[in-house]
């Protein structure tokens, strides 16, 4: 006899569907929950790698603050300013100036600023020194040096010096074609007379100026670095919220910090000896789960009630120019 086949009934087909709808489900929130976690920690690693690269980027300019070759450039006496439009210091022993909340510092780019950062300058002399080919037969004579790695171009500041003299000027013009010789004349100088008529003994290096500030480009907050010898402004890294800096002050003489205070409270700042840098970092994107408190520097940074994810990053350069 044949039997008829029969299907599933309606009950079992709902229960059916009810159980797979389940499943379905499941695996959606897991799905989700983990894809959350994913963005977080991505988000969360590239806080941390712009964090860490900032730092590195500071402290090796606040470590070399100063430098200028053989000796630290406030030990070299006389030094002499012929360059046009140099780095805004008084004399080129002031290796750091830093502006608290960036009050007195003249913007010198077309970029917004966030207030209540603090902006810091820091001049050194960069990359290898280069000797002369030749003596100087006169202190206005264009300059012959022995190499050329670093390529220096016209308009560079550059720093001569034999530790005991120094000179900043810029080149007027670099000729590549017989060995290469430097000039300093009028076009790009007060002046073209240098302090002295330098011998072999000297070297040349490249000098610079760097700027450290926020500013804020399509609404990203970012540390940007401004160079006095290009005139330019370079982004390192979005992301950057607050940027505090106390200087360590060594008032007992013993070349170790004393107090750390910030740059209204800095009683001389012959005896600043090293700088504490806090950054603040965040996200670029609202990815944590529920908005939550974050403090820095005393006080929440938090004060959209966004979900970012922040970190902050605090760190110490001793300033190695003025630590014998």
């Amino acid at each position: 006899m044949i039997r008829k086949q029969l299907g599933f009934s309606m009950v079992e087909l709902m229960v059916a569907m009810v159980i797979q709808f389940i499943l379905l489900a499941g695996m959606v929130y897991v799905y989700s929950n983990s894809r959350v976690m994913f963005t977080v920690n991505e988000q969360l690693s590239r806080v941390q790698e712009n964090g860490r690269y900032l730092t590195d980027v500071l402290l090796h300019d606040i470590r070399m603050a100063g430098y200028s070759g053989c000796r630290s450039i406030d030990e070299v006496v006389p030094n002499n300013i012929i360059a046009r439009s140099p780095p805004t210091f008084a004399s080129l022993a002031d290796g750091i100036t830093v502006f608290e909340n960036g009050a007195g510092w003249d913007n010198p780019t077309a970029l917004t600023r966030v207030a209540g950062s603090d902006v810091i300058t820091l001049q050194s002399a960069q990359g290898s020194g280069v000797s002369l080919r030749a003596n100087m037969i006169t202190d206005t004579a264009m300059i012959q040096i022995i190499a050329h790695p670093d390529r220096w171009a016209a308009n560079d500041l550059i720093l001569i010096s034999d530790c005991s003299h120094a000179d900043l000027f810029r080149a007027s013009t670099v000729n590549h074609n017989h060995g290469t010789i430097i000039a300093h004349d009028n076009i790009a100088n007060t002046g073209n007379q240098l302090s002295k008529a330098y011998a072999k003994d000297a070297q040349l290096m490249l000098f610079d100026a760097h700027t450290y500030f926020i500013a804020s480009a399509n609404a990203e907050p970012g540390l940007y670095q401004y160079s006095f010898n290009s005139d330019t402004a370079t982004l390192l890294a979005e992301g950057v919220e607050n940027m505090q800096l106390l200087l360590a002050e060594d008032t007992s003489g013993d070349q170790e910090p004393d107090v750390y205070v910030n740059a209204t409270a800095v009683m001389d700042w012959e005896a600043v000896i090293g700088v504490r840098v806090g950054l603040l970092m965040r996200s670029a994107n609202n990815v944590a789960t529920e908005a939550r408190a974050f403090a820095f520097n005393g006080a929440n940074a938090n004060t959209s009630n966004d979900t970012r994810v922040r970190k902050a990053f605090w760190s110490y350069a001793a300033m190695r120019n003025r630590i014998n």
